[in-house]
This record gives structure tokens, C-alpha cells and sequence, in this order.
């Protein structure tokens, strides 16, 4: 069994000027990517602590005065506190999770393997816009992933900061603390807004990130309908899971049932 791999890499997107940290990690038979950007001084979440030598060093070899998150787990806040005492920056986050991220983390047995612990930190409520030197960036709160969430638009260049909002079209697992309903109405709010490019902090970057975006919602929706369908059929909820999603996947076992189907 393969606990950990971090290999991170640098990678520079000359075009739109956003700097990009990529490295993976694996635990039975689970890979997951990892994305942090950095755009015009602004490092967006800061990963989990498993990779702090990676992120350290993609932090040092690009300018940085702010820390922004997307959301507060672990895997988003993990190299903060570090990051701020070592570079003397300032952090930002939801200020519904200023108190949450002054503790430290406390999460399952499974997460810890996975991604490391986060320590606490102080951070400053986000503001609904972010004035960096060359670039204006828009707040928008996206709750369902957790109440917290939030995503960064800049409207100059077609580009969303999306955290853990989009990740896949057709997500198969979910956690339990996520209120897909409520995740829907982000989609839906978001896709109010114009963007082309997403960079998601799971996927990395996407180019078609609109229309991908707008997929996410449709499947979604469709699954919604076949659930209701058969419900209004009289089959109770073992039936309904068994009918649709007839896989478990492996993160089902080891979360603990803390992760299951979407």
C-alpha cells in the first residue's frame, strides 16, 4: 500500500499569468491532484501540509503577499500558518471559518493519512472584491461543498478560481456533510456570471470550463429526476442507491462511509 506520493512540479501559464503547483497523492488504489495557483501575488489555498516542501518552495520561487482560500479543509488551509510566519504574508477565508482555522484541524483517521493535519492560523474575513496590483478579482460565496466555500472570478480574464465547486462533470462520491441541493443553486449562480477558463483545484486547469461547468449542473439534475422518479414509485432508499449506482468505490470503505455516491 502506497501512503503518500508527492512529487510537485512547477508549471507556468505565460497567457493568463497564473502559476501553477501540481503534485498527487495516493493511498489504496486512490490518486488524487493537487492544485494551488498563484496569480499576481495572490496564492489561492495553500495545500495540504504533506506537501509543504512543495509548496514552500513554489511559493518562494514566485512573488506572494496574500494567502486566499476557497474553502477550510485541510487539504486547502494545510501550509498556511507556515507559510505565514515564514513569508510574512496575511490569510484570507470565509469569516464564517476565521474561528475554525484558529484551531487545529480536527479530522478522521483517514484524512490525516491522506493529507496531513492543519495547524491553526489567524486569519482576516475575505472582502467581495480582491484589488491585487494588476488584477480585480470577484468573491462569490458557493455553499454545498461546505458553507464556507467560495470561488475568485476575474471578469477581465475569463477566470474562475473554482476550489472544490466543480472537480468532475459527473463526481461519483460525495461527502456527507455536503448539501448537494444547495451546491446546485451555486452551479446555477455561477453560471450567471462569464468565464472560459477554470482552474480547479482537483482538476487543474480546464479550458472549456464553462460548458464543463454547465454539465456538472445538468448531471446533477438528471440524477435528482431519477431519484425522485423512483421514489414517487414507492422504493425506499437502499432500493434507489442499489438501482443507481450499483459500484461501490474504494474511498466508500476507508472514509468510513464518510464519502458515498453522488
Amino acid at each position: 500500500m502506497t501512503l503518500l506520493q508527492t512529487s510537485g512540479c512547477l508549471r507556468i501559464d505565460r497567457a493568463r499569468e497564473v502559476r501553477i503547483f501540481n503534485s498527487k497523492v495516493q493511498m489504496m488504489g486512490t490518486t488524487l491532484n493537487v492544485y494551488a495557483y498563484i496569480v499576481d501575488g495572490m496564492l489561492i489555498d495553500s495545500g495540504p501540509h504533506r506537501m509543504r516542501k512543495g509548496i514552500e518552495y513554489f511559493c518562494t520561487q514566485n512573488r506572494l503577499d496574500k494567502i486566499v482560500h476557497t474553502h477550510f479543509h485541510e487539504d486547502h488551509t494545510g501550509n498556511t500558518g507556515y507559510l505565514m510566519r515564514k513569508l510574512r504574508i496575511p490569510a484570507y477565508i470565509h469569516a464564517n471559518s476565521i474561528d475554525i482555522c484558529q484551531e487545529k484541524g480536527i479530522i478522521p483517521v483517514y484524512r490525516l493519512v491522506f493529507w496531513g493535519n492543519r495547524r491553526g492560523f489567524t486569519a482576516e474575513a475575505l472582502p467581495s472584491i480582491i484589488e491585487n496590483d494588476h488584477s480585480t478579482f470577484k468573491v462569490i460565496h458557493t455553499p454545498g461543498h461546505t458553507q464556507d466555500h467560495v470561488v475568485f472570478l476575474d471578469k477581465e480574464e475569463g477566470q474562475l478560481f473554482s476550489g472544490d465547486l466543480f472537480v468532475h462533470p459527473k463526481t461519483r462520491v460525495t461527502r456527507r456533510t455536503e448539501n448537494i441541493p444547495l451546491l446546485m443553486e451555486s452551479l446555477r449562480k455561477l453560471l450567471q456570471e462569464s468565464f472560459a477558463t477554470v482552474y480547479c483545484a482537483h482538476a487543474g486547469k480546464i479550458s472549456d470550463g464553462y460548458n464543463l461547468v454547465k454539465q456538472k449542473l445538468a448531471h446533477l439534475e438528471d440524477l435528482q429526476d431519477q431519484v425522485l422518479t423512483r421514489f414517487n414509485k414507492g422504493l425506499g432508499i437502499k432500493m434507489i442507491v442499489q438501482e443507481i449506482f450499483p459500484q461501490t468505490p474504494t474511498i466508500a470503505y476507508y472514509s468510513f462511509g464518510e464519502f458515498f455516491f453522488v
